[in-house]
């Protein structure tokens, strides 16, 4: 006669969250494919003339305002190349600025531009959510001319005015020395690994509770 024993319940429970972990993760994969072709979609759209009440990423928007002249330098890898993103304040209102990303320069080439106007008449681009500061990244040094993270709290002092919550990363060409941005939707969806994990472990352990049962 079969018996339950108390090691099997616990096999039992550990397999059911395993495989509920694994679709869990089928479902965030199929919600994450769906966002990524949404935005990707919002990419191929028209640009649409800026204003302060778009507040959804990956709209693409034009641009025409006065930049402050001031440039941030923000330490980006570029294919295993140390170099910058180079970051401009424009004015939207006396009170509000919004930051563009113009794009990735060369270590070397940054002097090119440090104190050269980027004056472009109508900038294209999309928005997107400035990202928090990763715990592992360095603090910032507001005695350097390089940056580590945009932190928009210390931008509101320095500059005294607020900041739009969502970066415009440019795509339209800009000064000569800088590396234009791509569209492109960077968002990561590994839940079909993730998902393959947790089947494969389900698997794994139902074999071996099987074995451990004609065993014992």
């Amino acid at each position: 006669m079969f018996k339950i024993k108390s090691l099997d319940i616990l096999f039992i429970f550990f397999i059911f969250i395993v495989l509920s972990l694994g679709t869990w993760q089928v479902f965030r994969l199929n919600s994450k494919s769906q966002l990524i072709s949404d935005l990707e979609n919002n990419l191929k759209r028209n640009s649409i003339d800026f204003n302060v009440d778009i507040d959804k990423e990956y709209t693409k928007v034009l641009l025409k305002k006065k930049n402050l002249k001031s440039k941030i330098f923000l330490y980006h890898l570029n294919k295993g190349e140390i170099g910058f993103k180079v970051i401009v304040p424009y004015e939207v209102n006396s009170s509000l600025l919004v930051l563009v990303d113009k794009g990735w320069i060369r270590k070397d080439k940054i002097n090119s531009i440090k104190n050269s106007l980027l004056n472009d008449d109508i900038i294209e681009g999309y928005t997107k959510k400035i990202r928090e500061k990763k715990l592992f990244t360095p603090k910032n040094n507001i005695k350097e001319d390089f940056l580590y993270s945009v932190e928009i709290d210390s931008l509101k002092k320095s500059l005294n005015k607020n900041i739009y919550p969502l970066l415009i990363i440019q795509t339209s060409k800009t000064k000569k020395d800088i590396v234009p941005n791509d569209y492109h939707v960077g968002l990561s969806n590994n839940h079909l690994q993730y998902a393959i994990t947790w089947y494969g472990l389900a698997l794994f352990t139902i074999i071996f509770f099987l074995y451990y049962r004609r065993k014992f």
